[in-house]
């Protein structure tokens, strides 16, 4: 035990060993910490650091609705879809689009969101629904946004027709 002190220092010495950089006849970088006749020292970059928010924010931000006394169920919601609005035309090929739904005020604890695709569900509580044009048959499509209540009634309903064009397979010559 009288030894540890002396090993511990020895380690730590060792840790504290410069980093040297090298090039090889082929142009490869080499790192290595002993340094050579052509080498050259690579130098640490101080590390960024952010600091914390204040507490008191935090716990502002981070308040439950059920605390917050002023706080009242919402009888209604202003629902809108980023990035596919209504009668936009998609061809086939395009890549999938993300609709970022956004809600005004905030989706309340004790409602869900539902997502529709043509009737069919692509989502519950999914504000970032993907649509893949690829895999939709060419024509009119509905996205339909739902906003539920705890007893499944519906508080907001926003529905968005959309079109798909596929290129035709005839070629004219």
């Amino acid at each position: 035990m009288r030894y540890l002190p002396l090993i511990l220092l020895c380690v730590t010495s060792l840790a504290q060993a410069g980093i040297y950089k090298t090039y090889d006849k082929n142009g490869n970088v080499i790192f290595s910490d002993a340094p050579s006749s052509d080498s050259q020292e690579v130098e640490d970059k101080p590390v960024a650091t952010i600091p914390a928010l204040p507490r008191a924010i935090i716990d502002k931000k981070t308040q439950s609705i059920a605390n917050n006394k002023s706080a009242t169920e919402p009888t209604s919601y202003k629902v809108t879809a980023a990035n596919i609005k209504a009668n936009d035309t998609f061809r086939k090929t395009d890549p999938a689009l993300i609709a970022t739904i956004q809600l005004e005020p905030q989706l309340w604890k004790d409602h869900h969101l539902m997502v529709l695709l043509d009737g069919k569900q692509i989502g519950q509580d999914n504000f970032s629904p993907k649509i893949d044009p690829a895999i939709l048959e060419r024509g009119q499509h509905r996205l339909e946004i739902n906003v539920l209540s705890k007893n499944k009634k519906s508080v907001a309903t926003e529905v968005i027709d959309f079109f798909i064009q596929q290129p035709s397979a005839i070629k004219k010559k």
